[in-house]
């Protein structure tokens, strides 16, 4: 059979059958059109050659090309596939994709701010002028309180925070929904902004969302990237802000602070711990520099 009719079958099984999303199948099929390049230059007619030494000759090509380890570990989880489903058709008799090493990924640090820092944007907005302060400074409050991602902040509604027992709720991403408590600084900053700014916000009556713009609407992902830009100018921050910075904030601050990596997996609403971890490598660095700073001997 041709080769390149096997990969689309592939790709027709994994989209069919499987589910796989368009985009995901279009990066497979391109992945492995250019394993058949490779193997075609070798003059290799069929796929039962891809052998383990073929395979390992690609990817070290590959790296020396100097692909990143995120499109290598894309590429060998398409050949991987691939070859799997080759066996279980017997068009081969071995899987040598088992063998093949995963490429080392770089640990890709997030961003986030020193505590300074985030003060820094706070004190400018305390104590309010006017509505926009108000409920800018209740915004950012709750977002360093709770960590909640930008889309689960700008859907929040009124029934969704309890400032007398201090939690909210939220519904994160998978439609999981979890419970955060919200510590006193921002329970006070969106108790003011409910008793004074929101009620002269709030022009539609039926409109049950918590934080709202001048139209008296809910507010959009673009209005708080251009508020966070702004508030971060006017405290005299260089670097780049955005509204997951504060979420990075928020996870670094209770790991160098002593909280176990359960408690801020659970907090975040990550599924899984592993996503979780990134941010023990910033607080380390963070604990590094400290140490640095402070220590006489460092």
């Amino acid at each position: 059979m041709d080769m390149e009719q096997t990969i689309e079958e592939f790709i027709q099984y994994l989209t069919v059958e499987m589910g796989l999303a368009d985009s995901t199948a279009k990066g497979y099929r391109g992945d492995l059109q250019n394993l058949l390049i490779f193997m075609e230059q070798k003059e290799l007619t069929c796929w039962s050659m891809a052998d383990l030494p073929l395979l390992t000759g690609y990817f070290h090509q590959l790296r020396s090309r100097g692909i990143s380890p995120a499109t290598l570990a894309r590429k060998l989880a398409a050949i991987r596939g691939f070859l799997r489903y080759l066996k279980r058709e017997k068009r081969i008799d071995a899987d040598p994709g088992v063998f093949l090493d995963n490429p080392r990924k770089d640990v890709i640090l997030p961003k986030a701010l020193s505590n300074e820092e985030i003060e820094s944007i706070l004190n400018i907005l305390d104590p309010p002028k006017d509505l926009a302060d108000m409920r800018d400074l209740a915004v950012l409050e709750l977002l360093y309180a709770s960590g909640l991602r930008i889309s689960e902040l700008v859907n929040l509604q009124l029934k969704d925070i309890d400032l007398e027992l201090g939690y909210l709720r939220c519904l994160g991403k998978g439609n999981k929904e979890r419970v955060v408590p919200v510590g006193e600084k921002a329970i006070l900053a969106v108790r003011n902004y409910l008793t004074a700014a929101r009620p002269q916000l709030a022009v539609i009556p039926s409109e049950r969302t918590l934080f709202l713009n001048r139209r008296g609407k809910g507010l959009s992902r673009q209005w708080f990237w251009a508020m966070i830009k702004e508030r971060t100018r006017q405290a005299g921050i260089k670097k780049s802000v955005s509204p997951h910075t504060f979420r990075h904030s928020f996870a670094t601050s209770l790991l160098i602070g002593g909280a176990d990596l359960r408690s801020v997996q659970e907090l975040l609403g990550h599924a899984d711990v592993s996503t979780t971890q990134v941010y023990t490598h910033l607080s380390d660095q963070r604990l590094k520099e400290a140490y640095k700073k402070s220590h006489p001997r460092a």
